[in-house]
């Protein structure tokens, strides 16, 4: 009676471990398709391709107007509604996106390469020039960005050449303190002061091992650079310092749209919701670079 009352825990130790299933493993979401940037790759490829092909994209040409559906809700003509012109504003959205990340991504391709110069300099030089270059920088970083790119902006004109170098400017401090950084770090190493034993010119030190191992943090500051640059493009463009063509980039939409904001919502909703999404979606995906290129992160 007692065999025939035995637990289940018993009656289970006695089967063979070999007939035993072994536990599910739950596999690990590839990197490039993780939850967390399925929808900043897919927010930037929808953008990306605004910006390379826009006639193809837009349903009208961003100088077309309709003088009967001025300032006309969002329809099955106009999806996101048109402007104080008759303008369809997807169609202004979709031109200008080429605008917004064109300014962008030059931008932070001025400051990185200037500012990864005098990193470079500074860090590896030492001394004098990287006391006299960050005293320098130091002072540059003393104006707020926004005022500074206002100033230069006002000084150079408002057009999409000077906005760029404006915001290029304003983010060349941020790149060449991070370049300073990692210059620091790496001339130190074993291999580097080794190769400088062995009488390796400067610059050959500093093209084979000092840049190829600044790559990687550069990349990551870049990548969050975007969204600054494109919010100081926009806010450029927004004060009438910007862009200014038949294009608008979405700074000049929402300078438009917010004398209307009470009669026509959707004409500065739509321009400020997309610099939100396309900012929040680089922000993202340099978080994660960071995450992925960061030496001390701890395995998972």
């Amino acid at each position: 009676m007692s065999e025939r009352m035995a637990s289940p825990a018993l009656l289970l130790a006695e089967v063979d471990q070999d007939t035993v299933l072994p536990p599910r493993t739950v596999r690990p979401w590839p990197r490039w398709a993780h939850p967390r940037l399925l929808l900043p790759i897919l927010v930037l490829a929808v953008l990306l391709a605004c910006a390379a092909a826009p006639a193809w994209i837009a349903p009208y040409a961003p100088t077309d107007m309709d003088d009967i559906a001025i300032l006309s809700p969002p329809d099955a003509a106009h999806w996101l509604g048109t402007d104080h012109f008759g303008r369809d504003v997807l169609s202004l959205m979709i031109h200008g996106a080429r605008q917004s990340l064109l300014m962008g991504i030059w931008a932070v391709l001025v400051g990185g390469v200037l500012g990864g110069i005098i990193g470079l300099a500074a860090g590896y030089l030492g001394g004098r020039t990287d006391l006299v270059l960050m005293r320098l920088l130091d002072v540059w970083m003393s104006v707020p960005d926004i005022l500074l790119a206002i100033i230069l902006a006002a000084a150079m004109g408002a057009s999409l050449t000077n906005t760029i170098l404006a915001v290029g400017l304003v983010m060349v401090p941020r790149f060449a303190r991070i370049m300073r950084a990692q210059v620091l770090a790496v001339r130190e190493l074993p291999f580097v002061q080794a190769s400088r034993a062995m009488g390796t010119t400067p610059w050959r030190i500093v093209w084979r091992h000092i840049l190829p191992h600044t790559v990687s943090q550069m990349l990551v500051m870049a990548t969050l650079g975007l969204g600054s640059a494109i919010l100081i493009g926009a806010s450029l463009s927004f004060i009438g310092l910007g862009v200014i063509d038949d294009r608008p980039d979405w700074g000049f939409l929402l300078n438009q749209g917010r004398n209307y904001l009470t009669v026509a919502w959707w004409f500065a909703t739509f321009p400020g919701l997309a610099i939100t999404a396309l900012v929040i979606s680089v922000n993202l995906l340099g978080d994660t670079l960071r995450e992925r290129l960061d030496p001390r992160r701890s395995s998972r």
